[in-house]
């Protein structure tokens, strides 16, 4: 449909919705908003005039390339009966209908007429259940909350509110929200776009008949996951096809590849479908996602829609591309990189004291014994698999010099039992630190952690050798995290005054995977680590199989900035240098054959 600067939102009486319940209730909500609120109007205007802005700064085809961005989701079951509390399979099918549709690998793209199938896009908009919860913690991205309340009315927005008998929202700049109950008035949905509710209102409601598939239960004619589909597409700031405008042909979605149409399409049409507004095949585009067909006749959306909701996720709702919900916990993989170190503020602390100059995050003549990093939260049935270290320095060393890295145990908050220790030569840690790379030990057997462990490097004196990690600067990490032990065994905190009284973190990356899935069982794309992130220019990539990669660097707008080939041979690590650019998010993409894999990146010195 053509594309107009400024998206109006009419509004109606608020009993239009009573003549068509069943599909979607965003137009009725935002219409709501506005009768309350009329000066919500210049928030929508204001959004409109960005989205313009950044599509035409960012211009893009059907086979244009954009960022690939992933959307972590928590789904809020709120059940007042049994069969309201859906099984984690249902839960997960309709995730997997969204990256399905989203990514244009839905079983029945084949469905789209050739007259439009050239109009089809890749989103490059993918979703995964939550693995760290608002505060860090392992989650599977799912909360149940059993509630008194039969079902749950449009008009007053309840189930999000746990007051009220639903579930409060996670922070909306950061997570999608999809509450999912039994909604009053046979409404399938709806969504709020942005810039029109609160934070604490923002995300997606489904009727739980409606949410997931049909092997799970799902209700026909809308049990393909096609509900979520659509009313997340509202939330990335799509509009109805027609322009929510029934019947005068003068609507708008901005969109300009989605023909002119008069209004909602229902159950499964024939194409092609003409109306007032395209009297003439190929007509309307009804098998669009946006429209109100059922969910097995659905099965695109337009390069239009694509770059409208790249433009949500890069402008309104651009909070999502440094969430770190889809990390830790397995997301998106059987391992994670663990770091509390920030990368962008980094300092190596030099203390002069007679007769020398020594390293606090290292060791030379103070006989200091040990430098560790404490990592909390880590969840259950977890194992380390390898190390990885940012050196500052190495000096003084000869072909035998070593230095040990550990893992003990938690003692009630306090370094325990040493549970793994292995020998890096100072040699390799010399040239990792003049290259600006990482140094990885790879355990040679993966150790069993608790959800609180210890992990650093242990010093054996040989002359005048001195070794230092790299640490935050003091007062970026409060508390602190950082552990040393002393010549006389002691442990202490870093921010003990008895120690050298700093609220800093170390530069100590333990790889971490779980342990029901086995270390070598779950291999591919999903298990590189790419880390740490933030980084100051230096990044260290995991590559767990032996094979042939490529290597692509964008920025922000999606502008290849470079690009190389690994050949892997078991070597399992890689350098990579972004030292050359300006702070700032970038991407990096990791292709291996058919397969390709997109990793966020903050660029901060």
């Amino acid at each position: 449909m053509r594309k107009l600067l400024f998206l109006t939102i009419c509004v109606f009486s608020l009993n239009v919705f009573s003549q068509n319940p069943n599909r979607c209730g965003t137009d009725y909500i935002v219409q709501k908003a506005l009768q309350e609120n009329p000066s919500l109007q210049s928030n929508i205007d204001e959004i409109e005039q960005l989205t313009d802005q950044w599509i035409k700064d960012n211009p893009m085809t059907g086979t244009d390339k954009a960022l690939l961005v992933r959307i972590p989701v928590v789904v809020h079951i709120v059940y007042n009966t049994a069969p309201q509390n859906l099984s984690d399979a249902r839960i997960q099918s309709q995730i997997d209908v969204l990256n399905a549709d989203y990514r244009r690998l839905n079983a029945d793209a084949s469905n789209t007429p050739s007259a439009f199938s050239g109009l089809a896009a890749d989103i490059e908009i993918e979703f995964c259940l939550a693995s760290k919860d608002p505060n860090g913690n392992p989650t599977n991205g799912i909360t149940r909350t059993q509630t008194s309340v039969s079902s749950f009315d449009i008009n007053n927005d309840y189930i999000k509110f746990s007051s009220q008998g639903g579930k409060d929202a996670w922070p909306s700049n950061k997570y999608l929200n999809i509450w999912v109950g039994k909604i009053s008035g046979g409404i399938l949905g709806y969504a709020t776009p942005p810039g029109v509710f609160p934070a604490n209102q923002d995300g997606v409601v489904i009727n739980y008949q409606s949410f997931g598939t049909a092997a799970y239960g799902a209700s026909a004619p809308y049990n393909k996951g096609r509900t979520a589909t659509h009313e997340v597409g509202h939330w990335l700031n799509l509009k109805h096809i027609w322009g929510d405008d029934n019947g005068s042909c003068s609507g708008s979605d901005g969109v300009s590849d989605t023909p002119n149409q008069a209004g909602e399409n229902y159950g499964c049409p024939t194409f092609p479908l003409t109306d007032a507004c395209s009297p003439s095949s190929p007509g309307v585009m009804f098998m669009n996602y946006m429209d109100y067909v059922d969910d097995a006749c659905m099965n695109l959306f337009t390069a239009g829609q694509k770059a409208r909701m790249q433009a949500a996720v890069n402008t309104n709702r651009s909070g999502l591309l440094t969430s770190n919900g889809c990390t830790g916990g397995g997301g998106g993989g059987s391992c994670d990189t663990l770091s509390n170190w920030t990368a962008g503020d980094i300092e190596t602390i030099y203390v002069v004291q007679s007769p020398g100059s020594g390293y606090v995050a290292g060791h030379n003549s103070y006989s200091d014994k040990a430098k560790v990093e404490r990592f909390t939260n880590v969840g259950s049935n977890k194992q380390v698999t390898k190390i990885f270290y940012k050196f500052a320095k190495a000096e003084n060393y000869n072909a035998s010099s070593t230095v040990a890295a550990v893992l003990w145990s938690d003692a009630s908050g306090s370094p325990g039992t040493e549970l793994y220790t292995g020998n890096m030569p100072v040699s390799t840690i010399a040239s990792h630190v003049s290259g600006g790379q990482y140094t990885l030990l790879t355990l040679s057997t993966p150790i069993a952690v608790g959800n609180n462990f210890f992990a650093g490097i242990k010093m054996t004196y040989s002359g005048s050798l001195a070794v230092a990690l790299y640490t935050s600067k003091d007062g970026d990490q409060i508390p602190a995290t950082a552990w040393e032990q002393a010549s006389d065994n002691s442990w202490l905190r870093f921010d003990n005054s008895a120690s050298w009284g700093l609220d800093v973190s170390l530069a100590v990356f333990p790889v971490v995977c779980d342990a029901s899935l086995g270390v070598e069982s779950v291999v591919g794309l999903k298990d590189v680590q790419v880390y740490p992130n933030p980084t100051d220019g230096w990044l260290q990539m995991i590559l767990p199989e032996t094979k042939t990669y490529d290597i692509l660097v964008y920025d922000m707008m999606g502008r290849l900035l470079q690009s190389e080939k690994i050949a892997n041979e078991g070597d399992f690590s890689h350098a990579l240098d972004l030292s050359a650019y300006p702070n700032g998010l970038y991407f990096v993409e990791i292709r291996q054959e058919n397969k390709s894999l997109t990793k966020k990146i903050i660029l901060s010195r």
